[in-house]
């Protein structure tokens, strides 16, 4: 009986493995460095290295402004899905990191997506994200 005993109380100090989307947050994060380092390469270095397609929705979109402005927009879109990816990982939190990393992914488009591949892996990150993979 004694032995029952210590067996139950050992196994109910046990706790459950909890699983992480790490796949999720690995892609959100490299999509976050991609948006951040294009922001600070608009930020340094203006006209120097503008990519075409991006350059034309910027010229459209957001009428005018300034590389270096649409650079700062990018590095906090970068940090708002660098937060998106570490609430992927954190359990329980997976959907709202998801939903974070898919909308500011999708806007960066307006700031050059982080060369688009940035904006590509942020979207396939977010939808991992909220399907908890």
């Amino acid at each position: 009986m004694e032995v029952l005993a210590e067996q139950n109380t050992a196994q109910s100090n046990i706790k459950p493995q909890t699983t992480r989307a790490t796949v999720g947050f690995a892609l959100s994060l490299v999509a976050a460095l991609a948006v951040l380092a294009q922001g600070i390469v608009r930020i340094f270095r203006g006209e120097a290295i503008a990519f075409l397609a991006s350059d034309e929705l910027r010229r459209r979109i957001l009428v005018g402004l300034a590389l270096q402005v649409v650079g700062i927009v990018a590095v906090i879109f970068a940090v708002l899905i660098l937060i998106g990816a570490f609430l992927i990982y954190t359990p329980g939190k997976e959907v709202a990191g998801g939903i974070l990393v898919l909308v500011f992914s999708v806007i960066s488009i307006v700031t050059g997506g982080g060369w688009l591949i940035g904006l590509i892996l942020g979207v396939a990150g977010g939808v991992l994200g909220l399907l908890r993979k």
